[in-house]
């Protein structure tokens, strides 16, 4: 355990910890649109940056991915570091001006318009990971990733072109934060049937989580027992509960799971 400061006050916490786990863990609240605790930080949105003064040094960072350390001050709120925050608000509006996620964190900084010119009418996507990081890092079929880049970014599947590795678990979709990840039912049904059109195995198997379950609910999850019994049980989706890459690289090892 170390000690540092927050706000002020004296807090106790484990080495490995990050800020942003050991002020949530105080009851500081932290605006974070990246963050998730199944997945590695990646520091993408900044919108959970505080003010840390470490060797007499003052400098923002971000919290999601700063390793606490001995003796070091943080300020959560500080002028500058709500300075900030709002204006991260504002370049987020202004991406994505009509996605009430946004709005709403927006407001809860009390940001209600941006000065900043909207060139994206319609977008949604904020660019935050979160998708492509549950397809590689819980899922393990890396089956979308970032293209191009500067302000034509964008997560896609290589090429732009259905990827065979995608087995429609809706990790991606469960974890996008503004809708953006849409798991269309033509498509999931698609990569869900053999080449002969026979219906292929469920997203339990696909996942290497059993070895062999056709489903009977016409790739329905939510229509399916055992699936909302897992998400009743787990309050997450099954992805991120039994963490299925292990398993999949074991099968993959053996010549089995590698491919649907």
């Amino acid at each position: 355990m170390i000690c540092l400061t927050i706000d002020g006050k004296k807090v106790r916490a484990a080495e490995e910890a990050t800020l942003l786990q050991v002020c949530r863990r105080a009851s500081i609240s932290i605006p974070a649109l990246c963050d998730h605790p199944d997945l590695t930080p990646r520091g993408a949105c900044r919108l959970c940056i505080v003010e840390v003064e470490a060797s007499g040094k003052n400098r923002m960072v971000s919290s999601c991915d700063y390793p606490v350390r001995d003796g070091i001050k943080v300020e959560t709120h500080s002028e500058k570091v709500v300075r900030a925050r709002r204006i991260l608000a504002e370049l987020l509006l202004a991406r994505c001006p009509d996605v009430p996620y946004v709005r709403d964190l927006a407001g809860e900084l009390g940001v209600e318009r941006s000065r900043f010119k909207t060139d994206r009418p319609g977008n949604v996507c904020l660019l935050c990971g979160l998708c492509v990081r549950a397809c590689n890092e819980a899922v393990g079929a890396n089956a979308i990733g970032f293209s191009w880049r500067g302000t034509k970014k964008k997560v896609s599947t290589p090429f732009e072109a259905d990827s065979d590795r995608c087995v429609a678990c809706g990790a991606c979709e469960y974890v996008c934060p503004t809708g953006a990840m849409r798991m269309e039912m033509d498509r999931i049904r698609k990569i869900k049937r053999s080449e002969t059109g026979n219906p292929a195995v469920c997203r339990y198997a696909c996942l290497g989580l059993v070895d062999f379950m056709l489903c009977s609910n016409g790739y329905e999850c939510w229509r399916c027992e055992v699936d909302q019994a897992m998400e009743d049980r787990f309050d997450t989706h099954p992805a991120f509960a039994l963490r299925p890459v292990p398993i999949r690289n074991r099968l993959a090892q053996r010549g089995y799971g590698s491919k649907r």
